[in-house]
């Protein structure tokens, strides 16, 4: 009889550990995904950045490039204008095609990405 409560005693201590090792691993797996998720936001938010300050100097190059053809600075910074404002339209009708499936695709990616993973 003195068996019987030990045995249960000890199955009721493995099936906890068990059970506190995968919420171990599960909260590792989060941690993870959240940190591969947030390098992607990172990296992604300075690639922005650099390409920001490369398209504000070309624009500015463009602007004087086309203000020396033109013999006008107005004329030159509006042909630049114009042309930003063509690829914000063309942004704003492809936007689901071009960005909002991109992103979410590469966040998704990043969120069930399996390499590593073993459960």
């Amino acid at each position: 009889m003195s068996q019987e409560p030990s045995f249960f005693e000890e199955l009721k201590q493995l099936v906890m550990a068990y059970f506190e090792a995968k919420v171990q691993l599960y909260k590792i797996g989060a941690y993870e995904k959240i940190a591969k998720v947030t390098a992607v936001l990172f990296s992604s938010i300075v690639i922005t950045i650099l390409v920001f300050f490369l398209l504000f100097f070309l624009s500015i190059s463009g602007g004087y490039y086309f203000a020396s053809l033109l013999n006008s600075n107005a004329l030159g910074f509006l042909i630049i204008f114009g042309i930003y404002v063509l690829l914000l339209l063309v942004v704003i009708f492809n936007r689901k095609k071009l960005l909002e499936k991109y992103i979410a695709d590469n966040v998704i990616e990043q969120l069930f990405d399996k390499d590593g993973d073993e459960q």
